[in-house]
């Protein structure tokens, strides 16, 4: 599959879902009840920070955004990398299905695996990172209403929410991509469970930017029902662009080496990262 046309589709399906995000945080902005606070303002007093009235945004409606884009994704990769497997089939003719080596798996515990689990995974996700995100938002405004409360004035005070604003943007942009990765490639090992690929090998994009993180563990290799499979499967840093390609042992036998099972040598994940299942 052309590596270029990929990356393309997903900044295709990333600039649309980031639209979304933008006018979310958008629509939170008009939600900041101007009037009753600047009525506030003007009458003062020692309770005047108690009755400073909710910044109503709406999380829900984040959470969707979220989760519409994760099946998506999710989608997608399980598209792809049934375009990857039947490739290897092309690719190697002459090997029937029922040939093909397996493994044993708990498909009944695993919602890595299972599209229907997987799916509910990922929206049980993305409602926990909308609330997250909505959270920091609401309390950021209100710190800042505060401040108007206090004395800022009005034109301070939306400088200082444009601010936050953007730097909400910025956050939305990072998250977009991160959880693109993160769907996207739960997708592919939906696809590869599916079609008892029993070893995966990891691919970072190899130019100036990639990190240490996922340099180092580019072209290795391990079995699918290999514990350490989550805790490797990207993404493994904020804007992680690396995804996991499937292989056959019946067939690409000769790349299954004891210097690519090797993942001794690995840079760690970043500070507090959690490469979740």
């Amino acid at each position: 599959m052309d590596q270029q046309l990929l990356f393309k589709q997903l900044d295709n399906a990333e600039g649309k879902v980031l639209a979304r995000l933008v006018n979310w945080l958008d629509r939170a902005r008009k939600a900041i009840p101007w009037s009753e606070i600047e009525r506030l303002q003007r009458q003062g007093g020692p309770s005047v920070l108690s009755r400073l009235p909710p910044i109503k945004t709406d999380a829900g409606s984040l959470a969707g955004i979220l989760s519409n884009h994760a099946v998506e994704m999710f989608a997608a990769g399980r598209a792809h990398g049934q375009l990857l497997v039947d490739d290897l089939h092309q690719r190697f003719v002459g090997r029937k299905l029922a040939d093909l080596p397996g493994f044993d798996f708990n498909y009944e515990d695993d919602p890595k695996i299972i599209p229907e689990k997987a799916i509910k995974a990922m929206e049980a996700r993305s409602i926990v990172l909308a609330g997250d995100v909505d959270g920091d938002l609401t309390a950021g405004l209100k710190k800042i209403m505060v401040r108007f409360l206090a004395g800022e004035s009005r034109k301070e005070t939306e400088l200082a929410v444009e601010d936050l604003l953007n730097s909400g943007q910025e956050r939305a942009s990072l998250i977009t991509t991160t959880e693109t990765t993160y769907s996207y490639n739960r997708g592919r090992l939906a696809s590869y469970a599916e079609n008892r690929v029993d070893y995966v090998r990891f691919s970072a994009v190899m130019d100036g930017r990639t990190s240490a993180v996922c340099r180092s563990r580019h072209g290795l290799i391990m079995r699918l029902d290999d514990t350490r499979v989550s805790g490797n499967t990207p993404p493994l840093h904020g804007r992680c662009r690396s995804v996991l390609d499937p292989l056959y042992s019946c067939y690409q036998g000769e790349l299954i080496t004891e210097e690519a099972l090797d993942w001794s040598n690995v840079a760690p994940l970043p500070k507090g990262w959690k490469s979740a299942a």
